[in-house]
């Protein structure tokens, strides 16, 4: 059983690992979305746009908050 990521350094990792699945590997964007939403809801809609800019996943389809840009 594996236990749910909870710093924000494990959540990144995991968006980390599963970004360069996306359209390959099915669920990967699932994922990531469940990632983001985590991390905003813990953390601060910021970090998740921090993670979306970091990670390159504007190009995947993801989108920052209005005004984060």
């Amino acid at each position: 059983m594996t236990t749910e990521p909870t710093t924000l350094e494990d959540l990144r990792d995991e968006i980390d690992a599963e970004a360069e699945w996306v359209d390959i590997k099915p669920y990967s964007h699932n994922i990531i979305s469940l990632l983001l939403r985590q991390i905003a809801r813990t953390y601060g809609p910021a970090e998740a746009d921090r993670a979306i800019r970091d990670f390159g996943l504007e190009e995947k389809g993801w989108r920052q908050e209005e005004g984060a840009r």
